[in-house]
């Protein structure tokens, strides 16, 4: 199986965006950004982010008319008919979304997602029907479909829901198990993401996998907060509470609290770390957001008193931390910096190069060569060098 659309539309797409970047921040002139549009022309209908949410509801609202004629025709037969009659429209929704949309050049355009997410809904309704709707059938369902919709169409929510799917999937399993299952709950989310983190990023290295680079790195981000929310205290302790009924006297805590108290401090230091260290900007922005999480959930159950105080000097010290890194790095320090390299055009001499290359020469490379943009991230301090 591969995506529904053509790669090669979808790499003159990413080219056009990242040459659109560079004129937007005077990399290129105009007239190469014109030369660059002739040669990498797509026919893709890609709308901007306002139209593209206008064209979601529209589309929803159609699907609305749709699937209460659908239930108007099979509201008197029985469950089983009913469930085998959702997974057939769900599927033939599927069908129709490559038919009459992708294949007449939409991509991503908001009708697209709407129908995939409408044809998901159904095709998951109708198994759990069928199953009476048991849980693990209902979560492994919800896995495959998720994961075929993301795989297939390049979705990132469904990416998402695939990965929320997969946890809720170990969650329950093991909840199921009872006993000594329950308690290593926390251990399996740890142990469970962390493969799914490296395989991800690894896999986004390679060349023939850029289409799904986006997804990648979905998975990347999902897995390292999956990872964290394994140990982090507040949310053991209180799923401990809420889900297996653990009752804590004044002055007690869960088991193996100091552990959770550890993972709690040292995760968001981990994922500072090897950002800093091997210049991960995915690992910095999670580490800066689990800081601040770690920083909360000893508040709560931490607290000195008078709140206001508290936040006020957090703040302060938030804002002297923020100005002292932003003088420090005015300058290069170790590959980082606060400037927005685009902006040297010194600095991107060997992309301008390919750009005249191709424009000028009339060539466009192969999409199986190693140097083709792929997605890759770039505009500050501490950025990939792949474009």
């Amino acid at each position: 199986m591969t995506s529904a659309y053509n790669p090669i539309n979808i790499y003159n797409l990413t080219v056009l965006k990242a040459a659109k970047n560079w004129c937007k921040h005077g990399f290129i002139e105009k007239d190469q950004l014109g030369a660059i549009r002739q040669t990498y022309a797509v026919p893709l209908y890609h709308p901007n982010s306002l139209i593209r949410i206008l064209l979601f509801v529209a589309t929803l609202f159609a699907l609305s008319g749709a699937t209460g004629f659908f239930t108007l025709i099979v509201a008197d037969s029985g469950r089983i008919f009913i469930s085998l009659a959702c997974i057939v429209y769900g599927l033939a929704s599927f069908y129709a979304v490559e038919k009459f949309f992708i294949a007449k050049n939409h991509y991503k355009s908001g009708v697209t997602e709407a129908i995939i997410y409408h044809s998901c809904g159904f095709v998951i309704g109708g198994l759990g029907g069928i199953s009476d709707f048991n849980t693990h059938i209902l979560l492994w369902s919800c896995l495959v479909i998720f994961s075929f919709a993301a795989f297939r169409y390049l979705d990132l929510v469904c990416t998402v829901c695939a990965i929320g799917s997969l946890a809720g999937i170990l969650f329950f399993e093991f909840y199921s198990l009872d006993g000594i299952f329950k308690q290593i709950i926390p251990f399996v989310f740890m142990l469970g993401f962390a493969p799914v983190y490296f395989i991800s990023k690894k896999l986004s290295q390679r060349v023939d996998l850029k289409l799904w680079r986006n997804n990648l790195l979905i998975l990347e981000v999902v897995s390292l907060l999956l990872i964290y929310v394994g140990g982090n205290y507040l949310v053991v302790r209180e799923l401990s509470v809420e889900l297996m009924g653990l009752a804590i006297e004044e002055g007690a805590d869960i088991p193996f609290a100091f552990i959770f108290y550890t993972t709690t401090v040292l995760f968001p230091v981990i994922y500072l770390f090897f950002g800093i260290k091997n210049k991960d900007i995915i690992l910095l922005r999670v580490s800066l957001i689990l800081i601040a999480f770690s920083a909360f959930t000893f508040k709560y159950y931490f607290s000195l008193g008078h709140p206001e105080i508290t936040l006020t000097a957090a703040g302060i010290i938030l804002i002297v931390t923020a100005i002292s890194v932003m003088h420090y790095l005015k300058k290069m320090r170790n590959g980082f910096t606060r400037e927005n390299l685009l902006t040297e055009r010194w600095g991107n001499m060997n992309a301008e190069a390919f750009l005249i290359s191709q424009t000028m020469g009339g060539n466009q490379t192969s999409l199986n060569k190693s140097d083709l943009p792929g997605g890759g991230q770039f505009g500050g301090g501490g950025s990939t060098n792949d474009f």
